[in-house]
């Protein structure tokens, strides 16, 4: 069983769209809808092999997640993809030193090319 991928975004609708895409081929995703559920998650035991961010949520989100993220040994190591639409989203991934960023809307295409480059476990059915 591959890692699972964690989804962290205050929108439902993108939520389930992803998970579904993922699901569909072969990886499993956990969702979080903030930063402080994600921790949460995380501090549990779940190890997905990449998060997927959005960067503005209510509550906690994402510059403070990714902040806490990275200043924790034991999750600093798992890459982040920033998906956000918001406003100079690219260059604050850059400096949140995010694996990768996607603007939304997200090509569901090239968010599962970047996911399969940080989950090595083929995906099933393709």
């Amino acid at each position: 069983m591959p890692h699972p991928v964690l989804v962290v975004d205050d929108h439902a609708d993108v939520v389930e769209a992803i998970g579904l895409y993922l699901k569909f081929h072969g990886h499993d995703a956990v969702t979080a809808t903030d930063g402080n559920e994600a921790l949460t998650l995380l501090r549990q035991g779940l190890r997905p092999c990449v998060i997927v961010l959005d960067l503005m949520m209510p509550g906690m989100d994402g510059f403070a997640f990714r902040a806490q993220q990275l200043a924790d040994t034991n999750l600093a190591d798992i890459p982040v993809i920033v998906c956000s639409a918001a406003y100079d989203a690219g260059p604050a991934a850059a400096r949140l030193h995010a694996s990768a960023f996607l603007p939304k809307p997200t090509q569901m295409g090239a968010l599962l090319q970047l996911i399969r480059e940080y989950c090595k476990s083929p995906p099933l059915g393709s």
